[in-house]
């Protein structure tokens, strides 16, 4: 990780190069990581001087971000707190029985029903309902992700390869030299449409392996209000701690 020194304040930062790269991007990504995409001729000090520039840029970014995660509360997966599914909010019920058998998750009638067993101390339960809570998100996401990128892959007119649904602290999809697919499970949390773009996104990178003007214009053809998604998902609006 490479860093420069602005003011009394060292910004941090990660450099991805790219050989069909033209041009330098800053990115912040929702943990307040710097990532700055450049050409693969670029040398370091050239870069430094271009992230020394942005600097006021970045620490705006990474306040905001801060104050964002300051204002959302942790999770404590108790009765009555709130949990997102494709942009609307659902409050949990906690059902204990005796059935040492039970432990269910299901979302209807407006609301997060999670079953356990009773034997468990509330320590626990937050544990267990953290677990069921998970593996029901974890499901969701691979059905409707799945049935997205079918949609909209016909649309495109591109076939991936595999869809692989798993946990990424830093990206919400990535897309493989093989043509695979890889998606972020809280993504499901996001409004479809946030979830769309992503898909489309990465279908996208199926045919420009960049962030070209080509690529952006592929993807504004499917989601002309892109920009819009790319902020909700940087503003760091899903958590599950």
């Amino acid at each position: 990780m490479e860093h420069i020194t602005y003011g009394n304040r060292k910004i941090k930062f990660n450099i991805k190069r790219g050989r069909r790269k033209k041009t330098v991007a800053l990115q912040i990504q929702p943990n307040s990581t710097v990532v700055v995409l450049s050409p693969y001729f670029l040398d370091k000090d050239k870069i430094k001087e271009i992230v020394r520039k942005r600097a006021g840029w970045i620490m705006q970014k990474q306040e905001k971000i801060k104050k964002l995660n300051a204002e959302m509360p942790v999770k404590e997966f108790v009765s009555g707190e709130s949990f997102p599914y494709l942009g609307r909010e659902y409050r949990l019920k906690i059902i204990k029985a005796k059935d040492e058998k039970c432990d269910s998750c299901k979302l209807m009638s407006g609301r997060f029903y999670v079953e356990i067993n009773n034997k468990f101390s509330d320590r626990a339960a937050s544990k267990v309902v953290k677990e069921k809570l998970l593996e029901w998100y974890v499901e969701r996401a691979k059905e409707k992700i799945i049935e997205r990128t079918q949609r909209y892959s016909k649309l495109i007119g591109i076939a991936p390869g595999n869809i692989i649904i798993r946990n990424q602290e830093k990206r919400w999809g990535s897309c493989s030299h093989s043509g695979a697919l890889r998606f972020n499970w809280k993504v499901i949390m996001a409004p479809l449409s946030v979830l769309d773009y992503v898909i489309v996104h990465e279908l996208c990178h199926l045919i420009h392996r960049n962030h070209s003007a080509d690529f952006w214009h592929k993807v504004s053809s499917f989601i002309p209000d892109y920009k819009k998604k790319r902020e909700w998902l940087k503003e760091g609006n899903i958590s599950f701690k």
